[in-house]
């Protein structure tokens, strides 16, 4: 599970990717948004591509990034990607593009957990991991926000230390509650940006 949110608009997500574009070198591929019209869909990755796909052939040698405001938090634009680490690069270069309040979580387990928070605000960032590689590691990196579940840092056992609902209740303390199914809908065109290159 990847969650990506900007507390901007989708015209100022828009305006930084066409920076974003003009700074880039399309020598091995090029660049492209669009904008689709969610038809009262569940925004689930899956329906976002088969829209995709059912207004124009994207190259399988893509990295896409569709870009949506939630119905029950109008003040963000969300984020979602097929990509597996939630496309962290495009995340990073538009939190500092753009310079609003960002927030990613992300959240897999099995044989590779990893979970982490990360935010931007006011140019500063902060990061919060844990993840199991031959052994666990957790990692902090910036000022802890106040809201956090601190507490957990100090747990004994590394692994117990941070956690999916941990994760999802940081995004609700900024105001996304992606528990709610109306998170994933929204009233707007959704923007998608994708990426493609020679193969």
């Amino acid at each position: 599970m990847y969650i990506t949110a900007f507390r901007c608009t989708i015209d100022a997500i828009q305006k930084a990717l066409l920076g974003v574009m003009s700074k880039t070198d399309h020598s091995n591929g090029c660049q492209r948004m669009l904008s689709l019209d969610p038809r009262c869909e569940e925004l689930s990755l899956s329906n976002l591509q088969s829209l995709l796909s059912r207004k124009e052939y994207v190259s399988p040698n893509s990295y896409t990034a569709f870009f949506y405001r939630p119905l029950n938090a109008p003040d963000f634009v969300c984020m979602r990607t097929p990509l597996e680490d939630g496309w962290q690069t495009l995340f990073n270069v538009l939190s500092l593009e753009l310079a609003v309040e960002s927030y990613r979580i992300s959240a897999s387990s099995g044989r590779d957990d990893f979970y982490c928070f990360q935010s931007y605000q006011q140019g500063k960032e902060r990061v919060v991991y844990l993840m199991k590689d031959t052994k666990w590691i957790f990692y902090e990196k910036g000022e802890r926000l106040a809201w956090e579940q601190s507490d957990m840092y100090a747990k004994r056992r590394i692994r117990d230390r941070l956690n999916e609902p941990m994760l999802l209740d940081y995004l609700l303390q900024v105001g996304l509650n992606a528990r709610d199914s109306l998170f994933y809908h929204s009233e707007d065109n959704i923007l998608v940006f994708y990426y493609t290159w020679e193969s």
